[in-house]
């Protein structure tokens, strides 16, 4: 396996660009996109380059793929239902936000906020406190934690996000709770804000974590589909994903 495959899934069309890794040589291909399924456009056009070529699918060695499964998912609000653990105080964090108003002449502007990626009614507080510092102020509730975890999982929460004060200082909290979430839902995906983003101002940093979580099922099933598709074709090589800046 010498050939390197790059696939990038546009709304109307798919890009296809194979590359032979010790030759130089480059083939490209566009083929209509299937927004119903994106593998099955990606897999003709895997096809229709393979045949320019005179390869199979078992000659790519590595299959890299840029997708907005992610962005659109956001857009169009088809993300999951994502529940959200953040420090006793703080359950208005997303609906709070943040936002400049701008003064004088321009201060009739109003900025409608736009709805939140995890509802309050899918917010909950727990106890428990870092300072500015990392070091803990007071320690967490476990009973409470499990308590709210479970008042979660019966509303149907599809992913987690733990966001708690100051955890991009010491996320020992944060590791915590989710220890006990994957005892209480181990089948939800979760996603820790001191992870995510280990940067101060609370709000982004429990924004991006939302999102982050928000997306995680949908990618994960796409990812998983397409890879058994292109396993099925008889693919064997590596598959990765381009993420939004370019890594």
């Amino acid at each position: 396996m010498a050939y390197r495959l790059g696939v990038d899934v546009g709304g109307t069309f798919t890009d296809l660009l194979l590359l032979d890794q010790k030759s130089g040589r480059f083939w490209r291909h566009k083929t209509p996109s299937t927004p119903h399924d994106s593998s099955v456009g990606i897999l003709n056009g895997v096809e229709a380059i393979g045949a320019k070529a005179g390869i199979t699918p078992a000659d790519i060695e590595f299959f890299l793929h840029g997708t907005t499964v992610a962005t659109n998912a956001v857009l169009e609000g088809k993300g999951a239902r994502v529940g959200l653990v953040v420090t006793q105080g703080y359950r208005q964090i997303m609906q709070i936000a943040r936002s400049f108003v701008p003064g004088g002449l321009a201060g009739w502007i109003v900025w409608p906020k736009p709805t939140p990626l995890a509802t309050l009614e899918d917010t909950v507080e727990i106890e428990g406190r870092m300072d500015a510092q990392g070091h803990e102020v007071r320690p967490i509730d476990e009973a409470g934690i499990r308590a709210a975890l479970e008042t979660l999982k019966a509303q149907g929460v599809q992913a987690l996000t733990v966001s708690l004060m100051n955890a991009y200082l010491n996320g020992a909290h944060e590791r915590r709770v989710a220890e006990l979430a994957a005892e209480i839902m181990p089948d939800i995906p979760i996603s820790l804000s001191h992870v995510v983003l280990p940067e101060m101002q609370e709000y982004e940093r429990t924004l991006t974590t939302v999102a982050n979580a928000s997306v995680r099922p949908v990618v994960g099933g796409y990812v998983r589909n397409l890879r058994a598709k292109l396993r099925g074709a008889g693919m064997a090589g590596s598959l990765s994903l381009l993420r939004s800046d370019g890594a």
